[in-house]
C-alpha cells in the first residue's frame, strides 16, 4: 500500500498541465447532478473500522522519556456520519466532506519497551487501552476533463485536514515488577492531543450514469510528502452507487478506505505508524 500514493502522484503530476488547459476540457450541457451549474449535498452512517500499528513510539514530556516502544492494537469499529457537498458550474467543482472517528482499541506494549518512565523487563508485558479521538476534513478543486450527461472524468487537488484530539494509552491493568505496583491501571501517556496537519492532496474522480437511475462514482487521491518532520504517505479511495427513486434524491450506497503512513516526528511524538481507516457508507444524497 505505501507504493501507491507514490505512483499516484507522479502519474497526477505528469498530467496535471494538460488538465489545466481550457482546451483540453469538454464539457456538454445536461441535467446530470454535475452538469452546468449544480449543487450537491449529502449524509451518510459510516461504520469506520481501524487497524493501525504503531512501532518505534518516543514520547518526550521535557523532564524524561514516557513513552518508548511498540503496540500492537486490535481492530476496532466505531459508528460514524460522513457527510459533505459538491457545488460548481462545469467543468469546476469545490468539494468538501467530513468523519470522524471516536474509539477505544485494545493493545499490548512489549517487554523491553518504557511505559510513564517504567522500563518493562524483556519477559513482561503491559495491556493497554489506546485511545484515538480525530477527525478528517476533505477539501478540493475538481477540474473535469470531460463532462457529459452520460459520464464525466476529472483531476482533484486539495488537501486533507487531520485533527487529532487525543491519541493515548492507558494501562488496562496494574503491572506489579518484584512485588511493587509500578504501573497503575488507569495510568495514561498521551501521544499527541489537540493538533492539527494539512496534507496536500492530488487525485483522480469519474461518474457514468447508467440506466433506471443508478449513477457510480469513484474518486481516488493521495500524496507522498514531508509533513511536519516526518514523511507522510496517503492513500484515499471512494467509491459508490447511487440510486434516484425520486427526482433529484439519490440513496447512496459506498465504501471508503483512508490509509495514512507516518515515519518521523509529528507533533513531537516520534512514531513509524500505519493506520487504515475503511468501511461501507449508507446515506442520501439531495442535488440540484
Amino acid at each position: 500500500m505505501e507504493r501507491l500514493p507514490r505512483l499516484l502522484t507522479k502519474w497526477i503530476l505528469a498530467s496535471l498541465g494538460l488538465v489545466l488547459m481550457p482546451a483540453c476540457a469538454l464539457a456538454v450541457p445536461g441535467d446530470a447532478a454535475w452538469s452546468d451549474l449544480h449543487v450537491n449535498g449529502f449524509a451518510a452512517i459510516y461504520p469506520v473500522n481501524l487497524d493501525a500499528t504503531v512501532n518505534d513510539i518516543v514520547v518526550n514530556d521535557g523532564s524524561g522519556i514516557t513513552f518508548d516502544g511498540d503496540l500492537n492494537l486490535d481492530s476496532n469499529r466505531e459508528s460514524s456520519f460522513l457527510y459533505g457537498a459538491r457545488a460548481g458550474f462545469a467543468p469546476f467543482e469545490v468539494i468538501v466532506s467530513e468523519f470522524g472517528y471516536d474509539g477505544r482499541s485494545s493493545g499490548l506494549t512489549a517487554g523491553g519497551a518504557t511505559f510513564l518512565g517504567v522500563v518493562l523487563p524483556t519477559n513482561e508485558t503491559l495491556a493497554a487501552n489506546v485511545d484515538l479521538d480525530m477527525s478528517i476534513t476533505k477539501l478540493m478543486l475538481g477540474i473535469d476533463v470531460i463532462n457529459t450527461p452520460i459520464a464525466r472524468v476529472g483531476l482533484l487537488i486539495g488537501v486533507d485536514f487531520f485533527e487529532f484530539d487525543r491519541f493515548a494509552a492507558s494501562a488496562a491493568e496494574t503491572k506489579t515488577i518484584l512485588g511493587i505496583d509500578v504501573i497503575e491501571q488507569g495510568d495514561s501517556v498521551v501521544f499527541f492531543a489537540n493538533e492539527s496537519a494539512p496534507v496536500p492532496i492530488f487525485g483522480a474522480r469519474g461518474d457514468v450514469q447508467l440506466p433506471f437511475g443508478v449513477r457510480l462514482g469513484a474518486e481516488v487521491t493521495g500524496i507522498s510528502a514531508d509533513v511536519d518532520d516526518a514523511e507522510i504517505s496517503l492513500l484515499d479511495v471512494e467509491i459508490n452507487a447511487n440510486y434516484e427513486p425520486w427526482e433529484n434524491v439519490e440513496v447512496v450506497i459506498g465504501y471508503r478506505l483512508i490509509d495514512l503512513d507516518v515515519d518521523g516526528s509529528i507533533f513531537g511524538t516520534e512514531l513509524k505508524g500505519d493506520i487504515q481507516l475503511d468501511g461501507p457508507f449508507f446515506g442520501v444524497s439531495l442535488y440540484f
